[in-house]
């Protein structure tokens, strides 16, 4: 049995690089189970999921944050939305959406929640024909301004994202911060395609792997599916709707109860004609 998903944080300091380590495996196995996409469909969703989540490593306490793609060409509709705890849903329409985008023609809405600010930060990135791949690279460029790149592993459900430091000295350490993102990956690339082989989820080998590379952990927190769905919360949705169409709108005139569906967790809700009826 899979453990929870977790995120863990580390940092060279003598090359000046923090390292976000994704260990998704059963974030992507929960996914598999809740959502109906297949084939090319279901690699996008997972390629998605493993990218975007990184972002939680950016996220200061209370804060939330969601990624909202509208791709035209081709058309399809990928929203993601996450917390500073790691708690996550999402849904990808259409459901039976099965192919994997060479690239995107469409916009990307980047949306941060912070504590007691009423308006959310909002910042939209116009995706002209990009390759998927760097989607969430110019999300980190154009809405956080960070010289930041994320990389997905072939062998297993896991992702690497690598931020540059300023060229500061820290801790009176003597540093090199020379290198680009680009070539201290292809530094760390085998040891970290050595550590995705493993395919494993526990905790402390792969602390002492990546310590072993000669980073320092900072520290970890669990990333998983969460939908705050409920039936109290569909009845208010229903019931906002029924007050600005009309009952007519959502119950035929010989229906006594319909059955509403979560978009996120799929989770199906009974709801009685007689409960919207003054």
């Amino acid at each position: 049995m899979l453990s929870e998903s977790r995120l863990y944080s580390f940092i060279d300091q003598n090359a000046g690089f923090t390292l976000h380590f994704l260990e998704g495996q059963k974030l992507i196995q929960d996914l598999a189970v809740i959502h109906t996409n297949t084939g090319g469909g279901f690699q996008y969703f997972r390629d998605a999921i493993l990218s975007i989540q990184l972002m939680i490593s950016y996220l200061k306490p209370g804060e939330g944050l969601g990624i909202y793609i509208d791709s035209e060409e081709p058309y399809f509709r990928l929203k993601v939305e996450m917390s500073e705890q790691g708690q996550m849903r999402t849904l990808l329409l259409p459901e039976d959406f099965n192919e994997f985008p060479k690239s995107i023609n469409g916009k990307c809405r980047v949306v941060k929640t912070v504590p007691e600010e009423t308006h959310p930060y909002t910042s939209i990135i116009s995706l002209n024909h990009v390759n998927f791949d760097e989607v969430v690279n110019n999300i980190l460029r154009e809405s956080y301004q960070l010289k930041s790149e994320i990389f997905l592993s072939d062998e297993s459900d896991q992702s690497v994202m690598l931020m540059k430091l300023p060229s500061i000295n820290i801790n009176k350490i003597e540093t090199n911060y020379t290198l680009n993102i680009t070539e201290y990956w292809n530094k760390i690339k085998p040891s970290m395609d050595e550590l995705h082989a493993k395919h494993t989820d526990d905790y402390q080998t792969i602390e002492k792997h990546i310590e072993g590379m000669g980073l320092v952990f900072l520290g970890s927190r669990e990333v998983k599916f969460k939908c705050h769905c409920s039936r109290e919360r569909m009845v208010q949705g229903v019931r906002s709707l029924v007050k600005s169409s009309g009952i007519e709108h959502v119950f035929a005139a010989d229906e006594n109860e319909i059955e509403t569906k979560c978009d996120y967790c799929k989770t199906s809700y009974l709801l009685l004609r007689k409960e919207f009826v003054n």
